[in-house]
């Protein structure tokens, strides 16, 4: 049955989208510019694939992606990839009147999508989706959002779930009560809990749980999780994670000074009940010291189960806490934290940091600094997965790129760590994208469909940094959002020398034979997009060493073949109208 719908929303699903355009002006990429716009739907403009991976058509001007924590906007099920996002209009990067939650579908491995899907229409707007994958009665597979709705000047967190696997046809059900977001995770039964808040006073919220059935689109009694007159201060950022049945984990940032702590409850009864505040760290308190650094928590928060077990773990970015506030002007309070109750004692494990990057260790790099836009650190929004059989845990997130932009702030780049062992040792972080005018941000990671040689990483791509949608006074860019698999253990393309060689060419990987790793170089005479994949003997792909512009020079990369069985494998670099294949031969 799940394969004869994907047959017919193949055929039908691709071909929903309608253009209702007219001509308006606004600051694309720093210049004045007159291009075409989708008004009530999202915007399907002159997009020309200018960043490699990019997602067909969801390009946008909302450059904010998230709400405090990693929001789950990807999910990947073999060939099945789900993928949601927020737009607004090019005349419009505040989204004031204009913003809109959509969703897009492959059903062949990102090769093809769907046009965008609104999960509603203007003028009511809604904001910071994620998405799951449900089951609705009779088994029929379809998509359901969360996040945030507006009416008005009001906002409510709310839930969309779709009519049919596709179809692209949304009922929408809100909260008890007026606040934000309502962020969640699928549990027992056709059920997803989610928390909410509502902000009773200006300077205090409260954050409540509360559970939605998407089979009858009702919600169960709010549960309170944390409020006055003390646990949080206004505007909490929070995360409900779960391992899809009785287990649950809510965590938050409290931001009450001076005692800024990430703070987290747990549930065994499927969110029913839940057991008492505990922290992970408390500034100047509680764990407030790692590696000899003074640092505390930050919001741009994450936590996921292991598969099969119930273990989560949990990811932060910190900061330097002060009396008044938390300083990025100090290197050794920036890091990313990875914490499991289960794992070194209850401590946080620094997974990025002063102790693995030189950007943050090296106080020449550190201080070439300028500027990030609101809402980002120096290391920040991490994202964390496992692979399905839970033997690795990967870590993205997002750094900045020592110097500034014309514009006066930070570019970054998209980083990636992993765990072999838990959580307690961590690979040094390799730059993912390595771009020098793009600015990446803000990577989220799916949780499902990852081995422990391929995740899969969404994340946020503009022609220059800051924030055009909350106030940096940042020229307005259009915002790309694209799409990499990558192995944790292969990631980095080196230089091999400074000189700029004649011609494309591919070398044989040495050693070889291998076990289990080899290094295989290549030549790149100009700018390029290169790819370099890896198949086995049946011609089936294993791998993808490369997949991103390259600029002049000899290269070389490694090849971990650990998760491999002994045989002939080929690989293939392609690049312009160029391609070579070699084989090679593992032996273990």
């Amino acid at each position: 049955m799940f394969l004869l719908l994907l047959v017919l929303f193949a055929t039908s699903a691709f071909s929903q989208y309608r253009n209702v355009k007219i001509n308006s002006t606004a600051r694309e990429d720093g210049q004045n510019v007159v291009f075409n716009s989708v008004i009530n739907l999202p915007p399907k403009m002159n997009n020309v694939m200018s960043y490699p991976g990019e997602i067909p058509n969801t390009s946008t001007f909302w450059d904010y992606q998230t709400n405090g924590s990693s929001l789950n906007v990807l999910m990947v099920f073999g060939d099945t990839i789900l993928f949601c996002y927020g737009s607004c209009d090019s005349t419009d990067p505040t989204g004031a009147t204009t913003r809109m939650a959509n969703l897009v579908i492959s059903v062949n491995g990102g090769v093809n999508w769907t046009d965008p899907m609104p999960v509603q229409t203007l003028p009511t707007r809604a904001a910071y989706p994620e998405l799951r994958k449900i089951y609705l009665t009779g088994n029929n597979p379809s998509v359901m959002l969360s996040g945030r709705n507006y009416n008005g000047s009001n906002s409510r967190g709310g839930a969309w779930v779709d009519a049919f696997f596709g179809l692209g046809s949304f009922s929408s059900t809100y909260v008890m009560q007026e606040g934000r977001d309502y962020f969640g995770d699928l549990i027992s039964g056709s059920l997803y809990g989610g928390a909410f808040s509502v902000p009773p006073s200006a300077d205090y919220d409260s954050l409540f749980f509360c559970k939605f059935n998407y089979n009858t689109n009702t919600y169960s009694g709010k549960i309170l999780i944390a409020g006055p007159p003390n646990g949080i201060k206004n505007n909490v950022r929070y995360r409900f994670a779960s391992d899809g049945g009785n287990n649950g984990i809510v965590m938050w940032y409290d931001n009450t000074v001076p005692a800024y702590a990430m703070r987290y409850k747990l549930t065994t009864d499927g969110g029913t009940t839940f057991g008492t505040t505990q922290a992970m760290q408390v500034a100047f308190g509680q764990n407030g010291v790692i590696n000899g650094d003074t640092c505390s928590p930050w919001f741009g928060i994450d936590a996921a189960y292991k598969p099969g077990t119930t273990n989560f773990g949990a990811v932060y970015s910190t900061l330097f806490p002060t009396a008044s506030g938390q300083s990025a002007g100090d290197p050794q309070g920036c890091k990313i934290l990875f914490y499991s109750p289960t794992v070194n004692g209850g401590v946080p494990v620094e997974a990025a940091g002063k102790i693995n990057m030189d950007i943050i260790s090296n106080p020449s790099l550190f201080n070439t600094m300028a500027a990030l836009q609101v809402g980002v650190t120096p290391l920040s929004h991490p994202s964390i997965a496992y692979s399905s059989d839970g033997s690795r845990i990967v870590i993205a997130f997002s750094a900045y790129q020592p110097g500034d932009s014309l514009d006066g702030f930070n570019y970054n780049d998209i980083y990636i760590t992993y765990s072999d062992n838990g959580g307690l040792n961590w690979a040094a972080p390799v730059n993912l994208t390595n771009t020098h005018t793009w600015d990446e941000l803000y990577p989220v990671l799916s949780e499902t469909g990852n081995t422990s040689g391929q995740f899969t990483v969404k994340y946020q791509v503009t022609k220059g940094p800051g924030a055009q949608s909350f106030n940096n006074n940042a020229p307005t860019y259009r915002v790309y959002h694209v799409l990499k698999k990558f192995n944790p253990a292969n990631i980095g393309v080196r230089e091999v020398n400074n000189s700029v060689p004649a011609k494309y060419s591919l070398n044989q990987n040495y050693p070889n034979p291998f076990n289990p790793t080899t290094t295989i170089r290549f030549d790149v005479p100009k700018s390029s997009f290169v790819t370099l994949n890896v198949y086995d003997i049946t011609g089936k792909l294993v791998e993808t060493l490369v997949e991103e512009n390259l600029s002049a020079g000899s290269k070389e990369v490694s090849f971990n073949a650990s998760r491999l069985s002994s045989g002939v494998y080929f690989y293939k670099l392609t690049a312009d109208n160029f391609q070579s294949t070699k084989k090679m031969i593992l032996v273990k």
